[in-house]
């Protein structure tokens, strides 16, 4: 393992795969000798608390100073209890609690020299550095072009008996290039080794060579486990790594992983992560989401990437290749949580002054997944442009994209409702006008014109080809006004109060738009939104499944604000609700739709509001509705309350704790409970603390019920090497 880590390190930095990113050069750790001098470099100041002594009175030559003597020029400084200068030879002996400063860096020693005419300097018993490196040794000579340490250590951060650190039997440092090479090299955590290097050459004094994750824990269903992710950061530009986790129940999980950044131009970037893994499942029967066996060949490819060519182009990969469902869920919970159904697609968007270019490809690597895969999609959008001098804005957009959707595999036990397996290819485009008219400065009206032709080679009754012509008509409007008082509150933080009203009505009609139903595969299909819906015929997504429009819209957005420190603003409240008139309605809706509001309340930095709710009111009921409540002391502590209603569905309550004893301790709590099930489905109990000045550790108690494989007791304990 340690032979392959290192063969990989080895080869990075002559891949050349990017220039080495320019960055601004730190101070040395030694300033050269032959470094052009001042006047009052050449003519050191000798003091102490003490009167000077003059040890040789024949010749006069040596010069004493005892208690506090300091031996200083425009850029040195020596401090020491007692230091000896030969004013004809330059030369000076310290002694006692020595100090030695010269811009960034500063040497500690018991015993130090510095000889002019050689321009060298020894001292024993060293320690030195500038943050975040710092070197301790045995003895210490430099001179103009090199300095050398004996029996040496060098720490990252401050020297730490828990923390990363490499020990050498020399160290030299090149005051030119700025390298730190250390000839046997042991790298320790405290002081046991876990790797050897004949010769490392640390390049880089803003981070330590490894970034450390890890996690030891037991679980039901994992048993006693050890997870670790580690990551080799000495090179800037790649950094590789790899994946090592040991389970009692489940076997060895292991894979290389490797983090990439370029962003020396910023017309040329790219950023990326990649992580993977594989294990041969030993432990107990699990099914996954749709009911199958999990394999015993488990594995996960995470990987994500984000390009930039020429300021021009954006490309973006998402890929997460899982055998099941459940892999990461189960070995790398934290990145589960926040991906929970993976979307893998290739994106590519060429960028011109006022229209893009999208190349789009959505796959599907998973046969666990409904993925609606466009295989590919080529697009072109037209940003709304003036035509002349006329005030009219036209916009458009043509794409044509191959669809195929396929049912998951499920187990026939799972009761899991099927769906049928589609292919579709498809022509699709639009062009509009817009004129906005501003017949008052607080009033706009914007009347709105555009066709929409949809081109279907596929269809579900066998015929060669469908193609549907649909248009639109409408308008959108608005209004602005607003309101200003001088009112001020310091201990809320107010400092005068600006109402913002904005009064929005539309208008679209769309006749037709059913035509094809029946005929064309629904892929692109209506979906659930809490929001109020896409109405404008050239935003909507939903086109293989369209109805007839004929509809009004109006709401109210509202914003309270008030001045905030510098030149800026802060929002202290908002309100904003909308709702649909149908003038024409399809089967099963009704005139009036649902109302759709949104709230939030900010009066304080450390206390945020928000609420989301959908009314209905024909049925005068509260469909749906969403709280988070948020009240923290920056870094003191900070409470999270959330509420999730949909009506028949969905009816939890979260609540989330974090509380920081003291500088090194903090304890926390998450609690989620289920109206439906009536109890708690997780509870999490955690205490982290900070170990030395290197490590964050933080040690958990979870408890779930209710879900479909982690029912009952788990204990983890995370380590985490801090970044500097």
């Amino acid at each position: 393992m340690v032979a392959w880590l290192l063969a990989v390190v080895l080869a990075c930095p002559s891949l050349g795969l990017w220039p080495e990113p320019v960055r601004a050069d730190p101070p040395p750790l030694i300033v050269p000798a032959n470094a052009p001098k001042t006047p009052a470099a050449e003519s050191p100041k000798l003091s102490s608390d003490e009167e000077l002594e003059i040890e040789d009175e024949v010749t006069g030559q040596t010069v004493v100073a005892r208690h506090n003597a300091l031996l200083e020029t425009s850029t040195f400084r020596l401090e020491a209890q007692e230091i000896k200068l030969n004013k004809n030879t330059g030369h000076a002996e310290a002694s006692g609690e020595v100090k030695l400063t010269q811009k960034a860096l500063r040497v500690l020693a018991r015993k130090a020299s510095y000889d002019a005419e050689k321009k060298a300097v020894s001292a024993e018993f060293v320690r030195m550095g500038k943050p975040p490196l710092y070197l301790e040794g045995r003895s210490l000579t430099g001179n103009a072009t090199l300095a050398k340490i004996t029996d040496g250590t060098l720490y990252f951060n401050e020297p730490d008996p828990y923390g990363l650190n490499i020990h050498a039997n020399s160290v030299l440092y090149d005051p030119q290039s700025q390298d730190i090479t250390l000839q046997g090299a042991t790298f320790r955590i405290g002081q046991v080794p876990f790797m050897y290097l004949p010769s490392f050459t640390q390049k880089r004094t803003d981070k330590p060579p490894v970034s450390v994750q890890s996690r030891f824990g037991y679980r039901s269903d994992l048993g006693a486990y050890a997870q670790t992710t580690t990551f080799w950061t000495q090179n800037p530009v790649i950094q590789p790594g790899m994946l090592l986790d040991f389970y009692t129940k489940s076997g060895v999980l292991a894979g290389p992983a490797l983090k990439y950044q370029y962003l020396a131009d910023p017309d040329w970037m790219q950023d990326g992560t990649l992580e993977s893994a594989y294990i041969n499942y030993t432990g107990g029967a699990e099914n996954d989401l749709l009911g199958n066996p999990v394999p015993k060949n488990r594995y996960f490819i995470n990987w994500y990437d984000k390009s930039t060519i020429n300021g021009l182009v954006d490309i973006t990969n998402s890929m997460y290749w899982w055998s099941d469902s459940n892999v990461v869920q189960d070995f790398r919970q934290s990145q589960w949580q926040s991906n929970q159904y993976p979307d893998n697609y290739i994106e590519a968007v060429h960028r011109e002054e006022n229209s893009l270019v999208e190349g789009f490809v959505r796959y599907r690597p998973n046969d666990f997944e409904l993925i609606d895969q466009r295989l590919p999609e080529v697009r072109f959008d037209y940003e709304p442009s003036p035509i002349l001098q006329t005030g009219i804005y036209q916009e458009g957009q043509v794409s044509y994209v191959q669809l195929i959707q396929q049912n998951p595999v499920s187990n026939p036990t799972a009761n899991i409702t099927a769906v049928p397996d589609l292919h579709s290819n498809r022509f699709d485009a639009y062009y509009g006008w817009r004129r906005p008219i501003t017949p008052a400065s607080w009033l706009t009206f914007t009347p709105v014109i555009g066709t929409r032709i949809t081109s279907y080679t596929d269809t579900l009754t066998g015929q060669s080809n469908f193609t549907r012509f649909l248009g639109q008509v409408g308008f959108d409007s608005e209004m602005r006004s607003y309101g200003v008082w001088s009112y001020s509150n310091p201990t809320w933080g107010i400092d005068g109060l600006r109402h913002v009203l904005r009064p929005v009505l539309m208008y679209r009609y769309i006749p037709n738009a059913q035509q094809g139903t029946g005929q064309i595969p629904v892929i692109d299909g209506s979906v659930f939104t809490p929001y109020a819906p896409v109405v404008d015929l050239n935003d909507t997504r939903n086109i293989d499944q369209l109805y007839n429009t004929n509809l009004i819209r109006y709401g109210v957005e509202n914003i309270l604000q008030t001045r905030a420190a510098g030149y800026s603003s802060r929002d202290l409240a908002s309100f904003n609700i909308y709702n649909d008139v149908l003038l024409a309605s399809q089967p099963g809706q009704t005139t009036w739709t649902n109302i759709w509001a949104t709230a939030g309340l900010y009066p304080a930095d450390w206390l945020h509001f928000d609420i989301l709710t959908r009314f209905d009111p024909q049925a005068l009921t509260l469909r749906e509705i969403r709280t988070r409540t948020r009240l923290f002391d920056g870094d003191r502590w900070s409470v999270a309350f959330f509420t999730d209603n949909l009506q028949h569905l969905i009816d939890q309550y979260w609540l989330d704790v974090n509380y920081r004893i003291s500088e090194r301790y903090s304890v926390g709590g998450r609690w989620r409970y289920d109206q439906r099930l009536g109890y708690v489905t997780e509870q999490v109990y955690s205490l982290r603390q900070r170990w030395g000045n290197s490590w964050d550790i933080t040690y958990e108690i979870t408890y779930y019920r209710g879900t479909q494989t982690q029912n009952g007791i788990g204990f983890n304990v995370r380590f985490d090497l801090l970044a500097f």
